[in-house]
Order: structure tokens, then C-alpha cells, then sequence
């Protein structure tokens, strides 16, 4: 079941605030080792709806009596990153922001990819992963170089396939030709790898969403 977590922030700072624009929130409920993947809206919940894609923020944890430290940094929507067990974080420093917007963590599912096929494989660029954590219907696709690092990018122009390993019987492809914001159509599969690369110009990390 995917986890999520909303956080309401001003669209400025607040008043007195040298960096804060939301009360505090908790990424206590996810795993020691989760990837969260991270969406901002305007107006969330209501007819109207809309991804705010102008908008920039931080992430920060509040530290009584010493200075707060930074979680994350330049977050836009669509930004995907280990996360981190506190139950002090704040967004700081809204970048951009027309209004008031929302803040949707979400857990995820993380496959690390070779940029090619593993050497004695003939398809084979990852290890198994599993996206039965996801609720059964549309997922997404969202590939990042260097994921969680300061460099992290967007590694656009890779397409791959999908398979599924079974023990005695040919590999089959579940989806294929998957890019960077490919949604599909997952019925909880398991015992996945990532397929044939093409287009990768090194290693690259591929974070699965509810779509």
C-alpha cells in the first residue's frame, strides 16, 4: 500500500520566518530504507485541482536550540530521494509559488539499472524488484542519474523493457519501450527486471509510483 504524506505550505515565508512556510510534518511512517517521491499542487483536493510546477522549495528539520539542518534542497515537483525518519521536518524556502500550494510524499518503489545488460545475461540490467506495495492500476516510470546525490538528474531519453524472471520458462515482457513518465497498467507483479536499456549514458535509478 502506497504511504502518503500532505503538507500545506504558504506561498511565501511565514511572518518572522527566516525560513519556514509550513508547520511541522513526519516522515516517521515510512521505512528505514524507503525512496519517497514528491508532488506539489495548487488548490489539492478540489475541482481545481493542478500540479504547481512553478514552484521550488526546501525541506529542512526543526532543531530546538541549534541551527536547523537541510534534508533537501531545489525540490520541484516530480523530485524523488531516500528518505529520511524525523518527525520535525518543515518546506522552507518557496521558490516561485503563485499561492498557497500542497506537498504529496509519497512512498516508492527504487530499481537501480545498469546502462547495459549485466555482463552473462543476455537482457538482464537489474536485479528483481516487485511493485506489488502499489496499489493495482496505472503506475509511473520516473528515471534519475546519480539519484540522491547533489548532482541527481533526470535521465531523459532512455527507453527500456520490463520482464518478469521465471524459474524454468522463457522470460516474459511485461511492458516495454518505458521512458522517463511512461504510465502503464500494473496488476502487483513480482520477480521484475529491467530489460535492454537503450539510450543510458551510465548507470541509472528508476523510481515507481502510483500514477
Amino acid at each position: 500500500m502506497t504511504v502518503k504524506t500532505t503538507i500545506t505550505s504558504a506561498g511565501s515565508l511565514y511572518e518572522g520566518e527566516l525560513h519556514r512556510s509550513s508547520e511541522n510534518f513526519s516522515l516517521e511512517a515510512y521505512g528505514r530504507y524507503a525512496d519517497l517521491f514528491f508532488r506539489a499542487y495548487y488548490d489539492y483536493g478540489t475541482d481545481a485541482q493542478r500540479e504547481a510546477e512553478d514552484v521550488m522549495f526546501d525541506i529542512w528539520i526543526d532543531e530546538p536550540m541549534r541551527r536547523d539542518p537541510v534534508y533537501l534542497r531545489d525540490i520541484r515537483s516530480g523530485y524523488a530521494a531516500p528518505t529520511m525518519r524525523c518527525d520535525r521536518m518543515y518546506i522552507a524556502n518557496p521558490r516561485g509559488a503563485q499561492k498557497e500550494f500542497t506537498v504529496v510524499a509519497e512512498s516508492a518503489v527504487r530499481v537501480d539499472s545498469q546502462a547495459t545488460t549485466m555482463s552473462d545475461h543476455k537482457h538482464r540490467s537489474s536485479d528483481n524488484f516487485s511493485v506489488d506495495d502499489l496499489p493495482e492500476g496505472n503506475i509511473s516510470f520516473h528515471l534519475f542519474y546519480h539519484y540522491g546525490t547533489p548532482v541527481q538528474a533526470r535521465a531523459e531519453g532512455i527507453s527500456f523493457a520490463v520482464r518478469q524472471n521465471r524459474l524454468m520458462h522463457h522470460p516474459p515482457v511485461i511492458w516495454e519501450q518505458v521512458t522517463d513518465g511512461a504510465c502503464v497498467r500494473s496488476y502487483g507483479y513480482e520477480r521484475l527486471y529491467i530489460a535492454d536499456p537503450q539510450g543510458a549514458a551510465e548507470p541509472f535509478t528508476v523510481i515507481i509510483t502510483e500514477a
